[in-house]
């Protein structure tokens, strides 16, 4: 009936029963603090539960209109009932209730990389983590195409300069490891093969003129080492040489010849060897 009061908890019912048991004829049962407290926290939370749910209601959609169904009566068993809303409808068109309208989900792209060796898609890969170079770890080949080289095998085997990798757009990329030589050493820096080939036809313009420049670079080098060792050989020569050449030690003595008189108190005399002159007076 449209007057009829709702019927009571049973938790209440109980609770109450209880109550009239242990009471006194006449007298007005009484709740215990605990049983208080666990009502009012039990109304706490449903008024949360219904702030919630009404927070989280979707939006109307573009055009539609939304109808509220009626209340639903819930018995929380804590001693009081709560009114929870049904789902907002839509209005069809004669004014109807229609279908729930829910808001539409957020549509997720994901951008997918293709494999330059297998052609497969994949999201990421170690290659294209460090070297933005699109290559699945399938197909990664640590020990060939995609060796990590040095720094300075880059500049000796493809001719590049410190302008080449660290200053030509866009820069190569490159990890950094301890040198496994000697840890006091500097840092090593490591490039991918493939990247530091592509550069060296950039800076050379062809394989055929990267191989013109080594051999030019090759025969330079030889002429420089034919040139230093012809430099040694000839400062052994004359080492060799100075170790063996004495020169001449002994004394000269003088040979002099008779005496002849230039004036009245100077006389001379000439070595008969060298041709030496000893001039002298006589007092």
């Amino acid at each position: 009936m449209a007057g009829a009061a709702p019927a009571p908890a049973p938790a209440l019912v109980h609770a109450a029963e209880k109550a009239e048991i242990s009471a006194a004829p006449g007298e007005r049962p009484s709740l215990s603090t605990a049983v208080l407290a666990k009502m009012e926290r039990n109304r706490q939370r449903a008024l949360a539960l219904r702030q919630a749910r009404l927070a989280a209601r979707p939006y109307p959609a573009a055009g539609g209109q939304r109808a509220r169904a009626p209340a639903k009566v819930v018995d929380t068993g804590g001693g009081f009932f709560l009114e929870e809303e049904e789902e907002e409808l839509e209005e069809g068109p004669g004014g109807g209730a229609g279908k729930i309208v829910h808001p539409p989900a957020p549509v997720l792209e994901f951008d997918y990389l293709i494999c330059g060796d297998c052609g497969k898609e994949f999201m990421d890969s170690y290659l294209m983590q460090h070297f933005d170079w699109a290559t699945c770890d399938n197909c990664r080949d640590t020990e060939d195409k995609h060796k990590l080289i040095t720094r300075t095998e880059a500049k000796e085997q493809y001719l590049l300069k410190d302008c080449d990798l660290d200053k030509r757009e866009p820069v190569l990329r490159f990890i950094v490891k301890k040198n496994p030589h000697n840890s006091r050493w500097g840092d090593m820096k490591l490039y991918l093969k493939p990247q530091v080939i592509k550069r060296s036809l950039e800076v050379w313009g062809s394989e055929e003129s990267l191989q013109e420049a080594k051999e030019l670079r090759r025969g330079n080098r030889e002429k420089m080492k034919q040139k230093k060792f012809d430099k040694k050989v000839k400062e052994l020569r004359r080492a060799v040489r100075s170790s063996l050449w004495k020169k001449k030690t002994s004394i000269h003595e003088h040979e002099y010849g008779p005496e002849e008189n230039i004036d009245e108190s100077t006389y001379k005399k000439t070595c008969t060897v060298c041709g030496h002159e000893l001039t002298y007076e006589k007092m």
